[in-house]
């Protein structure tokens, strides 16, 4: 009987076990019911929808949304559905990928319960591009230009004074009821959406161009990329970028990237240009900087001793620099002056010799010469006059003594024109200084190597034949009158130029460039090296004018800390020199400009911020002056400046970064009774 029961009892068991089984493996019924509209969408959007998920019989698992483009899955959602008969929101997004035309993607939906039984719905979206009114273009520093829509389809672009390197990201606003914004970056030397990087647009130079990009191709530009031999160069300035590369004499670069790269100089000393474009290394072997000067357009080097400029040695070897008059490339309008930092590195020819090629009035001046060989690009070593000496016919070496004390009344060390020597226009001359005897006992010789042909490009003002002597730098003197038109034949780039604010009011929408001084004879200056556009009063005959004692004429200024167009071009005290005031009124002069650093500077940051060193002459050099007290302070000028001969900055007195000020000479009651005015405008 006990048996009986047991057997009862097991068969009641498998019974419920079979009953159990049978329905864990029930297939189930999964049902979906979608609301929302899934016929198109942009690029770049997302496909909003709901789906009623449900199924009677086994308990629901998961809804997977997927998006082809053709047989790519491209976008994938999935959903956990642990209730069955209720609602579920889907966002599936459609990526932004470039080069992808408007067109047909597929969205497929599948509902899975927990036995892996399925049901699945398809369909159609319609694709098509963004059509935006426009797009954002965020700068590095937060600044915001709008990108506006071209005629070309897809196209959007920015037409503005840009600096030589643009760097920031494009932002294109939401689009429809559930559009995204998009923002394009840089990754991998691309543009993507949600890329991190910095899109790196460049120009050539600093000035007006256009950055255009395409929302179809992901295609962006100016991308202006130097480089030699394959090797990129690294920015150093707005527009200045080096290399550093170790060299052999004859050595082939291939430079590559370089706009306009006919036009640009190269150094003879360091390169010879090959008729297939590429150069040939001709100074003695060793690691150089080669450097290029989009703005100049001109390609130079200068020798390293590691990754640092070299020095000169005591036994000749090293490296040789120039500062001073008289001396410039590519032009002796870009002579290095007196300032460290700005020198000219001599070639080295071999383990001790050093060569300086120049050309009569092109980079070397026909009149006179100031220069002097440093042992560093700035002060400390210099090669002085018992140091030196000159066997050339044409160029001295000062021997730091007055005349009539004996010597040659140069000071020591200094190169200057000898009596009776003339320097031929067009003329080239072979400078070498030998130091294969240490750097005490130097020897200086020249060599007269022919004339270099000039074939002029000219340029006309208001159909005036502007005067040139390299196509590089143009002057007229004409006569002008406040709110006359200049207008340029045979030079377009009027929105590269930088427009001297007292003297010129340029005006980008209409394209038209204003005189703004005083009417009289003026020497315009269109300077394509540095290209700018500048002007001084002159007499009828072009010569230089001079400051008359009721206020006319010409007032002259040396400073530190004033420059044009930068603060890389501070004026200096150099006679000869001297920057002549826009006169805007009879007897009264200005000077305008944004303060801004002396390293970095940008143009238009004629002021520096934490220093000035300012005189007012009467000529263009030493002579009749503005001594401590001669200017009397006008308003609020006493709070910034102090004269004690030169008007400096007060102690701890600095001028605000990035706003314009305004310096006023008011002559016009005689040069006895003269104000200074400083203001922040």
């Amino acid at each position: 009987m006990k048996y009986t029961r047991i057997f009862a009892m097991l068969l009641a068991s498998a019974a419920l076990v079979s009953a159990c089984n049978d329905d864990e493996l029930a297939p189930g019924n999964p049902v979906m019911n979608i609301t929302g509209n899934l016929g198109s969408a942009c690029f770049g959007d997302s496909l909003r929808f709901t789906v009623n998920a449900s199924d009677q019989e086994v308990p629901l698992s998961t809804i997977h949304a997927e998006l082809y483009f053709g047989d790519e899955m491209v976008s994938e959602e999935v959903i956990r559905t642990k209730e069955s008969g209720k609602d579920y929101e889907a966002v599936v997004g459609v990526p932004y990928l470039a080069n992808i035309p408007d067109g047909k993607a597929t969205l497929r939906l599948t509902l899975q319960n927990i036995h892996f039984t399925t049901t699945e719905q398809i369909y159609e979206v319609s694709l098509t591009h963004p059509a935006y009114p426009e797009l954002t273009f965020v700068a590095e520093d937060g600044t915001e230009y709008k990108m506006q829509k071209d005629s070309e389809d897809y196209v959007y672009s920015m037409t503005q004074r840009f600096p030589a390197e643009l760097k920031g990201k494009i932002v294109a606003p939401a689009m429809g009821e559930f559009g995204n914004e998009i923002t394009f970056g840089y990754e991998n030397s691309e543009i993507k959406p949600g890329a991190d990087g910095l899109i790196p647009f460049s120009n050539s130079a600093p000035g007006r161009y256009t950055v255009s990009f395409n929302t179809f191709s992901f295609e962006g530009s100016p991308f202006v990329v130097l480089s030699l031999n394959g090797q990129q160069m690294e920015s150093t300035g707005e527009t200045t970028s080096e290399l550093q590369m170790t060299l052999a004499k004859g050595d082939i670069i291939t430079p590559a990237g370089f706009p306009n790269f006919s036009d640009w100089f190269i150094n003879p000393d360091f390169f010879t240009k090959n008729p297939d474009g590429t150069l040939t290394f001709n100074a003695y072997n060793g690691s150089y900087a080669i450097t290029a000067d989009t703005g100049k357009l001109m390609l130079g080097a200068y020798k390293l001793n590691g990754s640092e400029k070299a020095t000169l040695n005591e036994d000749g070897t090293g490296a040789v620099w120039i500062l001073g008059e008289g001396v410039g490339f590519p032009s002796i309008s870009s002579q290095p002056g007196w300032n460290p930092g700005q020198g000219i590195c001599m070639a080295p020819v071999g383990e001790k010799t050093y060569q300086l090629t120049v050309v009569g009035g092109k980079t070397l001046n026909i009149e006179s010469v100031n220069f002097k060989f440093f042992g560093q690009d700035g002060w400390g070593t210099e090669l002085s006059g018992d140091m030196l000496t000159s066997k050339s016919d044409i160029i001295g070496v000062g021997d730091g003594k007055k005349v009539e004390e004996g010597g040659n009344g140069h000071d020591s060390g200094n190169l200057y024109l000898l009596e009776g020597a003339t320097i031929q226009d067009n003329g080239v001359y072979v400078f070498t200084l030998d130091l294969t005897q240490g750097i005490n006992d130097a020897i200086l010789t020249s060599k007269f190597a022919g004339e270099q042909q000039f074939e002029e490009k000219p340029v006309y003002l208001n159909e005036k034949k502007m005067v040139t002597n390299d196509n590089q730098v143009y002057s007229l003197v004409t006569d002008l009158k406040p709110g006359d038109k200049l207008t340029f034949r045979e030079f377009s780039a009027i929105y590269e130029l930088y427009y001297d604010p007292d003297f010129f009011r340029f005006d980008e929408s209409a394209g038209t460039i204003t005189f703004l001084p005083i009417a009289g004879h003026y020497n315009v200056v269109l300077n394509k090296l540095d290209n700018t556009l500048s002007a001084r009063m002159v007499n009828a005959d072009g010569s230089e004018m001079t400051l008359q004692a009721d206020g006319s004429g010409a007032l002259w200024l040396m400073a530190w800390g004033l420059g044009s167009p930068d603060q890389d071009h501070q004026f200096g005290f150099n006679p000869g020199a001297a920057y002549s005031m826009a006169q805007v009124a009879p007897g009264v002069y200005q000077f305008t400009g944004k303060a801004g650093p002396e390293k970095d500077s940008v143009r238009g940051d004629r002021y520096r911020y934490d220093y000035l060193s300012v005189k007012f002459f009467h000529q263009n050099g030493w002579g009749g002056e503005f001594g401590a007290g001669a200017l009397k302070m006008a308003g609020s000028t006493a709070s910034l400046l102090s004269n004690t001969g030169n008007f400096e900055l007060i102690k701890d007195v600095t001028l605000e970064m990035g706003a314009t000020y305004r310096m006023t000479v008011d002559l016009s009651k005689g040069i006895e009774n003269g104000t200074i005015d400083l203001v922040k405008l």
